[in-house]
Formats: structure tokens, C-alpha cells, sequence
């Protein structure tokens, strides 16, 4: 069609940014029914948008941005060929969620039409954590304001601005192209404690406790983590109690699975956080160093020690490194605190309370 709409979206950060983009591709989608959706990304992301039923064709390549630190002189090399690849496809539009100028300019690059990006306020918490041009290289930038500071309020934006419609929520799909909801078991709490940056992380030895104190209530207790994470996974919670205790280390389709199973998931400001999002799951985020407001998934229950720190909140660069009170921003996330959330997630989330002897008992360690 010669009015087709043939859009490429860019997500070359990690793997919780390109859930949080699954929101465009819902929103165009819909908005946009006769469009072409293409998505550029990481290798070890590309599932995520290829199960996507409103997916034409996903490339991959590796990019001087994120957190991952894979770019050297072969991805230099092949990155050119990539693009040239893309351009040839007649893009009628390139889309970004970073606001960063190598998306931008990646963009710019591809197409000559509309190159979209978001465009921070100065005072944005977005802004805080992506790298800024001098000169705008996205001709099509979409004004984000520092009172919408939600990551997923931006992807709302974005989406509306590029296709006139209402924005449409994040999904995640298994590999027959079928999207996944929450589906609970009864006794199933998740926990996901592993982040790829220690100032994101409770302690261990909590996570264990917290552990213990579910299944000696009669709860299950699923814990999550990718393959790389197994050894350490299994040093602390292999010991508990084994006919309550489940530790899934599987691929992306596995973990999407599992957690669309929990009544509720914890975990910390990671991108567990926003597959519990996507899939309907509740979810319960101990956050770090980041700005609350930013990033937590709309209606995550988000508990949080660094508002009463005079660091907070550092935009991982923390300066409290080697002192009596490193990490303290998620550290001194009480446990109370947590036990109490996790009360109060069970009970909303559970259709017969008599089945959780902790809505019975103290809610201390």
C-alpha cells in the first residue's frame, strides 16, 4: 500500500527498556492497524518482539548504549551494515523511547522522514540517565514534561503523539504468538533478587529470611533468576524447605511463564518489575538509587529508603562506595515493611484469604 505506514522502533538498552517498549508497539498496533511494525535490538532481547504477533521483522546488533558494555571493534564494523540494511527498507517513520543522541542518531541515519524521540525537560528524571546532543538530530521530538516523570507515562506520550490513538498497555507473548496474563496459582509468591548493579540490591541474607518466613507460613516461594545467576541462587535458598521452594533459572519464555503464575512478585527496581507489569502480575519493587517516581511499572507497590538520604536519588552513580552505609538507599528497606507488603498483596490478589495462614499470624521475622 503506497500510504502504508512502515515504522522501525529502536531499543538498544536492556532488557527491562525493551518491556517497557512493548507499550509502543501495543499502541501503534492499534493505532495504526495497517502499519508495518520493525523493531532494531539486542541479540538476547530480539524474543521479546519476535513472539509479538504485531511484529513484521526484528534485527539485531550490539550499540555503544546501556548498561551491557559489548560494543567494541567488531559491532563498530557491522553496525554500519545493519543500517544500511534498514534504510533500504523505506521507513516512514523511526521511533526511540531513550531520548539519547545515538538513538537519535541511529534515526537519523535510517530515515529521512520522522525520526521520533522523546525530548526531556531539563529537570526530567529521564533526562538524568541518557546522554544529550547539543543539536536535536530527531526532527519529529516529543516534548516530555518533568509532572509526567513515569518512564511509562513518556511511552503513553510517545505512542499518542505518533499515532493519534489512546495508549495501549505492555504485553509479552509466548513463542505461538499467544500473550500471556496473570494466571495465579494459589500459594505462589515470586521473588526475583538479582540486579545487574549492587546499589539495586537488598541484601541476600534478607531475601533468605524473607523466604523462610513464607514457607514456614505455608506459602511457596518461587525464586527467579537468568542461567549465570543459578550458583548463587541455590547457595542461599537451595537449603529451604524443598516441597516449598522452587528455584527457575530457565530462558525469557520460561520466566514470562512462571511469573505469570504468582500471586505476587518482589523484586527490586529491575526488569522483573516490568514483566510483572505486562503480564498483570502485582508486584512489590524495592528501589535504589533511581528516582521512585520514574521508573516503578503504574500500580507496583514501591517501597523505598533513599527519599531520606541527602545522595538520593544518585542515577547509579552512587558516591557511597566502601562507607558504613553503602547502598543505603535500598539497604535499610526495613523487613517489617516488606512482610506487611507482601500481607497486603495477598490479600487483594487472593480469592479465599483461609488460604494463607500469614493473614493469621504476626507479621514479624
Amino acid at each position: 500500500m503506497a500510504n502504508q505506514r512502515r515504522v522501525l522502533i529502536i531499543q538498544a538498552h536492556n532488557l527491562g527498556d525493551a518491556v517497557i517498549s512493548t507499550t509502543l508497539v501495543e499502541t501503534i498496533a492499534h493505532g495504526l492497524p495497517t502499519a508495518q511494525i520493525d523493531v532494531l535490538t539486542r541479540p538476547e532481547i530480539g524474543q521479546i518482539f519476535a513472539h509479538n504477533p504485531s511484529v513484521d521483522a526484528v534485527f539485531t546488533g550490539r550499540f555503544p548504549m546501556g548498561s551491557v558494555h559489548d560494543f567494541g571493534l567488531k559491532e563498530m564494523l557491522t553496525l554500519p551494515r545493519i543500517v544500511g540494511t534498514l534504510r533500504r527498507r523505506g521507513y516512514t517513520d523511526v521511533v526511540n523511547l531513550a531520548g539519547d543522541f545515538r538513538e537519535e542518531f541511529l534515526g537519523r541515519l535510517i530515515t529521512h522522514h520522522d525520526n521520533w524521540s522523546p525530548a526531556w525537560s531539563a529537570d526530567h528524571p529521564c533526562s538524568k540517565v541518557i546522554r544529550r546532543s547539543a543539536i536535536r538530530l530527531a526532527n519529529r521530538p516529543i516534548v516530555i514534561p518533568a509532572d509526567r516523570p513515569n518512564i511509562y507515562d513518556a511511552a503513553a506520550i510517545m505512542g499518542t503523539a505518533i499515532t493519534g490513538a489512546a495508549a495501549e498497555k505492555a504485553a509479552l507473548y509466548t513463542p505461538a504468538k499467544k500473550r500471556i496474563i496473570w494466571n495465579p496459582l494459589e500459594r505462589a509468591v515470586g521473588i526475583h533478587p538479582m540486579a545487574s548493579q549492587p546499589w539495586r540490591r537488598w541484601e541476600m541474607e534478607k531475601w533468605q529470611a524473607l523466604a523462610q518466613f513464607l514457607i514456614q507460613r505455608e506459602i511457596d516461594v518461587h525464586v527467579f533468576g537468568s542461567p549465570s545467576e543459578a550458583k548463587e541462587l541455590n547457595a542461599y535458598f537451595g537449603r529451604l524447605d524443598t516441597s516449598r521452594i522452587s528455584i527457575v533459572t530457565g530462558n525469557l519464555s520460561d520466566y514470562f511463564a512462571a511469573v505469570s503464575r504468582m500471586r505476587v512478585l518482589l523484586c527490586p527496581d529491575s526488569f522483573a518489575s516490568h514483566v510483572a507489569f505486562a503480564l498483570g502480575v502485582p508486584a512489590i519493587l524495592l528501589n535504589g538509587a533511581n528516582d521512585a517516581a520514574a521508573w516503578p511499572p503504574p500500580g507496583t507497590v514501591v517501597l523505598a529508603a533513599g527519599p531520606e538520604l541527602k545522595c538520593y536519588p544518585c542515577y547509579n552513580r552512587p558516591t557511597c562506595f566502601g562507607s558504613s552505609d553503602e547502598y543505603a538507599c535500598v539497604r535499610r528497606i526495613k523487613m517489617d515493611s516488606v512482610i506487611e507488603a507482601v500481607w497486603e498483596a495477598l490479600k487483594d490478589a487472593s480469592d479465599n484469604q483461609h488460604l494463607f495462614p500469614l493473614f493469621q499470624q504476626p507479621l514479624t521475622v
